[in-house]
Protein backbone atom coordinates (compact mmCIF):
# COMPACT_ATOMS: atom_id res chain seq x y z
CA UNK A 1 0.00 0.00 0.00
CA UNK A 2 2.97 2.98 0.82
CA UNK A 3 4.40 2.04 -2.66
CA UNK A 4 1.02 3.03 -4.04
CA UNK A 5 0.59 5.88 -2.13
CA UNK A 6 4.05 6.94 -2.85
CA UNK A 7 3.54 6.17 -6.71
CA UNK A 8 0.20 8.80 -6.92
CA UNK A 9 2.42 11.01 -4.33
CA UNK A 10 5.12 11.96 -7.12
CA UNK A 11 2.24 12.44 -9.89
CA UNK A 12 0.13 14.52 -7.70
CA UNK A 13 3.35 16.84 -6.51
CA UNK A 14 3.42 17.90 -10.58
CA UNK A 15 0.30 19.75 -9.50
CA UNK A 16 0.76 23.21 -7.88
CA UNK A 17 -2.59 23.20 -5.19
CA UNK A 18 -1.38 19.49 -4.39
CA UNK A 19 1.95 20.84 -2.53
CA UNK A 20 -0.15 23.53 -1.21
CA UNK A 21 -2.68 21.75 0.82
CA UNK A 22 -1.25 17.98 1.12
CA UNK A 23 2.42 16.41 2.35
CA UNK A 24 3.86 13.04 1.84
CA UNK A 25 2.18 12.11 4.95
CA UNK A 26 -1.09 14.17 5.54
CA UNK A 27 -1.97 11.98 1.74
CA UNK A 28 -0.51 8.39 3.45
CA UNK A 29 -2.90 9.28 6.26
CA UNK A 30 -5.84 10.63 4.00
CA UNK A 31 -5.82 7.17 1.90
CA UNK A 32 -5.34 4.86 4.80
CA UNK A 33 -8.43 7.24 6.35
CA UNK A 34 -10.57 6.58 3.41
CA UNK A 35 -9.57 2.69 3.62
CA UNK A 36 -10.87 2.08 6.96
CA UNK A 37 -13.46 4.39 6.19
CA UNK A 38 -14.79 2.57 3.45
CA UNK A 39 -14.10 -0.84 5.95
CA UNK A 40 -16.19 0.97 8.61
CA UNK A 41 -18.66 2.12 6.27
CA UNK A 42 -18.99 -1.14 4.74
CA UNK A 43 -19.22 -3.11 8.33
CA UNK A 44 -21.52 -0.27 9.86
CA UNK A 45 -24.38 -0.40 6.43
CA UNK A 46 -24.05 -4.26 6.54
CA UNK A 47 -25.08 -4.49 10.62
CA UNK A 48 -27.88 -1.30 9.86
CA UNK A 49 -29.41 -3.49 7.17
CA UNK A 50 -29.43 -6.50 9.05
CA UNK A 51 -30.50 -5.15 12.46
CA UNK A 52 -33.13 -3.01 10.47
CA UNK A 53 -34.98 -5.97 8.73
CA UNK A 54 -34.01 -8.29 12.07
CA UNK A 55 -35.31 -5.95 14.98
CA UNK A 56 -38.35 -4.50 15.32
CA UNK A 57 -37.20 -0.89 16.38
CA UNK A 58 -37.17 2.47 14.44
CA UNK A 59 -34.45 3.00 12.06
CA UNK A 60 -33.01 5.81 14.49
CA UNK A 61 -32.69 3.75 17.14
CA UNK A 62 -31.02 0.45 14.78
CA UNK A 63 -28.47 3.45 13.50
CA UNK A 64 -27.57 4.57 16.73
CA UNK A 65 -27.15 1.06 18.25
CA UNK A 66 -24.79 0.41 14.47
CA UNK A 67 -23.12 3.79 15.26
CA UNK A 68 -22.25 2.81 18.50
CA UNK A 69 -20.62 -0.68 17.72
CA UNK A 70 -18.63 1.05 14.86
CA UNK A 71 -16.75 3.94 17.49
CA UNK A 72 -14.65 1.02 18.94
CA UNK A 73 -13.59 -0.35 15.15
CA UNK A 74 -13.58 3.31 13.69
CA UNK A 75 -11.05 4.60 17.03
CA UNK A 76 -8.48 2.05 17.09
CA UNK A 77 -8.44 1.74 13.39
CA UNK A 78 -7.63 5.28 13.03
CA UNK A 79 -5.64 5.56 15.46
CA UNK A 80 -3.07 2.75 15.48
CA UNK A 81 -3.23 2.04 11.35
CA UNK A 82 -4.58 5.62 9.70
CA UNK A 83 -2.80 8.37 11.90
CA UNK A 84 -0.24 5.52 13.63
CA UNK A 85 -0.56 7.49 16.72
CA UNK A 86 0.79 5.57 19.67
CA UNK A 87 0.74 8.01 22.34
CA UNK A 88 -2.21 10.26 24.31
CA UNK A 89 -4.84 6.99 24.35
CA UNK A 90 -6.84 8.62 27.09
CA UNK A 91 -7.24 12.26 26.09
CA UNK A 92 -7.52 10.57 22.35
CA UNK A 93 -10.37 8.75 23.51
CA UNK A 94 -12.12 11.79 25.22
CA UNK A 95 -11.64 13.36 22.21
CA UNK A 96 -12.80 11.29 19.60
CA UNK A 97 -15.73 10.31 22.36
CA UNK A 98 -16.77 14.32 22.00
CA UNK A 99 -16.50 13.91 18.36
CA UNK A 100 -18.74 10.97 18.47
CA UNK A 101 -21.46 12.44 20.25
CA UNK A 102 -21.52 15.58 18.01
CA UNK A 103 -21.70 12.85 14.36
CA UNK A 104 -23.99 11.18 16.58
CA UNK A 105 -26.27 14.35 17.18
CA UNK A 106 -25.82 16.35 14.42
CA UNK A 107 -25.12 13.08 11.13
CA UNK A 108 -27.40 10.19 12.65
CA UNK A 109 -30.15 12.52 14.65
CA UNK A 110 -30.47 16.25 12.74
CA UNK A 111 -29.56 14.82 9.40
CA UNK A 112 -30.64 11.74 9.18
CA UNK A 113 -34.24 13.19 10.36
CA UNK A 114 -33.74 16.25 7.91
CA UNK A 115 -32.93 13.93 4.81
CA UNK A 116 -35.44 11.11 5.25
CA UNK A 117 -37.77 13.79 6.05
CA UNK A 118 -37.34 15.53 2.35
CA UNK A 119 -37.03 11.75 0.48
CA UNK A 120 -40.03 11.17 1.60
CA UNK A 121 -41.92 14.43 0.52
CA UNK A 122 -39.83 13.66 -3.02
CA UNK A 123 -40.03 9.81 -3.49
CA UNK A 124 -43.00 8.70 -0.88
CA UNK A 125 -42.80 6.45 1.99
CA UNK A 126 -41.73 3.01 1.37
CA UNK A 127 -39.22 3.95 -1.46
CA UNK A 128 -35.73 2.61 -1.54
CA UNK A 129 -34.43 6.06 -1.44
CA UNK A 130 -36.40 6.79 1.75
CA UNK A 131 -34.97 3.66 3.22
CA UNK A 132 -31.28 3.70 2.57
CA UNK A 133 -30.16 6.77 0.91
CA UNK A 134 -30.10 9.14 3.80
CA UNK A 135 -26.93 6.85 5.70
CA UNK A 136 -25.07 6.97 2.47
CA UNK A 137 -25.83 10.76 3.03
CA UNK A 138 -24.82 11.11 6.25
CA UNK A 139 -21.50 9.49 5.67
CA UNK A 140 -20.80 11.73 2.98
CA UNK A 141 -20.61 14.63 5.21
CA UNK A 142 -19.28 12.34 9.01
CA UNK A 143 -15.80 11.68 6.45
CA UNK A 144 -15.36 14.97 5.13
CA UNK A 145 -15.25 16.64 9.15
CA UNK A 146 -13.78 14.32 10.14
CA UNK A 147 -10.62 13.79 8.80
CA UNK A 148 -9.87 17.45 9.19
CA UNK A 149 -10.23 17.02 13.16
CA UNK A 150 -8.71 13.92 13.35
CA UNK A 151 -5.77 15.01 11.71
CA UNK A 152 -5.66 18.43 13.17
CA UNK A 153 -7.06 17.78 16.89
CA UNK A 154 -7.14 14.14 18.09
CA UNK A 155 -3.89 12.28 16.59
CA UNK A 156 -1.53 15.39 16.19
Amino acid sequence: MNQLINKITVLLEKIPIFNKYFTRETFGQFIRYIFVGVFSFSIEYTLFIVLRNMMSISELAVNIIVYTIIFWINFLLNKFFSFRSRTNFKRQIFLYGILFALNLVVGNILLFSGIRYLLVLACGEGSWQVLYLPKILIMFFIISWNFILYKKVIYK
